[in-house]
């Protein structure tokens, strides 16, 4: 009776201590996805797009929309080159985005000490190289022409009437070339 007792009270023990182990790993557990959690929500749009190496799909304000792989990053945009037509670009503005397809889990914080372009700077370009451009508007209206100049906070456009057409980088969505 008393090797029965002794071996009923082993028996417990056991079991005791594997359900003091599950407990242990269901709390280790919910530490690691809390702990994902806290960290994740520190991870920015542009972070998650930096580490994304397959083509998305950005939607903008205004029905703006633009496809392609991350061509460059900048603070506040995004360039896209679309390999479905050679030489297209879309330059994204971040604030403009509403919803975005194609992004991988990955994220790669920023860490170049090599200073990057500016949305400005990546408009002079378009401008020196009398681009054909397509902007989508917040309000989603587009202007289409040539890129004529870029300034602080705005951009000049000549329609093909031959209209100067200046567009705020602020109504700015998403610009084609």
């Amino acid at each position: 009776m008393v090797g029965e007792f002794e071996e009923r009270v082993r028996a417990l023990e056991a079991e005791l201590h594997d359900l003091a182990s599950a407990d242990a790993d269901l709390e280790r557990d919910a530490e690691v996805a809390e702990r994902t959690r806290i960290e994740r929500s520190g991870v920015a749009l542009e972070d998650r797009l930096r580490g994304t190496a397959a083509p998305v799909e950005l939607r903008a304000l205004g029905g703006g929309r633009g496809r392609g792989v991350v061509a460059e990053l900048g603070e506040g945009w995004v360039l896209l080159s679309d390999p479905a037509t050679a030489g297209s670009e879309h330059l994204v503005r971040l604030m403009a985005v509403v919803a975005a397809r194609g992004l991988g889990r990955p994220a790669v914080p920023r860490s170049s000490p090599i200073p990057e372009r500016s949305l400005r700077s990546v408009l002079r370009s378009w401008c020196r190289d009398r681009a054909q451009v397509r902007l989508s508007l917040v309000d989603g209206s587009t202007v289409v022409g040539r890129a004529d100049a870029a300034y602080a906070d705005h951009l000049d456009v000549v329609d093909a009437a031959a209209v100067l057409v200046t567009v705020p980088f602020a109504a700015l969505a998403v610009a084609t070339r």
